[in-house]
């Protein structure tokens, strides 16, 4: 994981050293598709289509999904994940071979499990662990972006993108079995889904998607 995001931060260096010139301003949209998703630990497959507006302005919408059928790595029994992402971009310089641009999101997660033999801290701060539960989380919030289209051919590209934003995530614990309360967490840096209830904080993306170019 740490090789790949080494990979995105340095791709746009190389990208903005390459020759590029002044066009004619393009009206496309896009049709792109997450590379990385399906290897996160919450695996998911994200397809977005990106409407042009006119030279200087897009907004897009993207869908994702993953259940533990589809994933290509295992996840926890009943795994299930759906986004939906929206998205405005304003084009810094639309005569430009290579499309800059900044952009706002708004996105929206749902994901269930169903878990095993865990632990979890509750909303009262006790230490809890059960045979089986049924977890659900929601995560909100927006990003402030920056990236870029890039070419490969007269229909392929790829567009590599990041920012940092806010999140509101809410943990939620159900049917709990077997439940006892714990005198400590077993993980001194237990992963996001061990604290029920509401947490803010900041969320940072980076990513590469694969666009597929439509012409007006």
């Amino acid at each position: 994981m740490k090789n790949i995001v080494y990979l995105l931060l340095l791709l746009p260096i190389g990208i903005c050293a390459q020759t590029n010139k002044d066009i004619e301003p393009r009206n496309e949209n896009y049709f792109t598709t997450d590379l990385f998703s399906p290897f996160y630990g919450t695996p998911r497959y994200r397809i977005n289509f990106i409407k042009n507006i006119n030279h200087k302005n897009k907004i897009g919408i993207e869908l994702g999904y993953g259940n533990e059928n589809i994933s290509i790595f295992n996840t926890e029994k009943d795994y299930k994940l759906f986004e939906i992402r929206s998205e405005y971009y304003r084009i810094i310089n639309p005569k430009r071979k290579t499309l800059k641009y900044f952009a706002f999101e708004l996105f929206y997660i749902n994901q269930s499990n169903e878990f095993m033999n865990q632990t979890f801290l509750s909303e009262q701060s006790t230490y809890f662990s059960f045979d089986k539960a049924d977890y659900k989380r929601q995560k909100i919030g927006f990003i402030p972006k920056f990236g870029m289209f890039v070419n490969l051919t007269e229909r392929i590209g790829i567009n590599w993108y990041t920012g940092i934003g806010l999140k509101l995530r809410i943990n939620e614990y159900n049917n709990l079995t077997n439940l006892s309360e714990d005198e400590y967490f077993r993980e001194h840096f237990p992963p996001y889904f061990r604290n029920e209830g509401n947490m803010l904080g900041i969320e940072f993306t980076i990513g590469l998607k694969l666009y597929y170019r439509i012409k007006n």
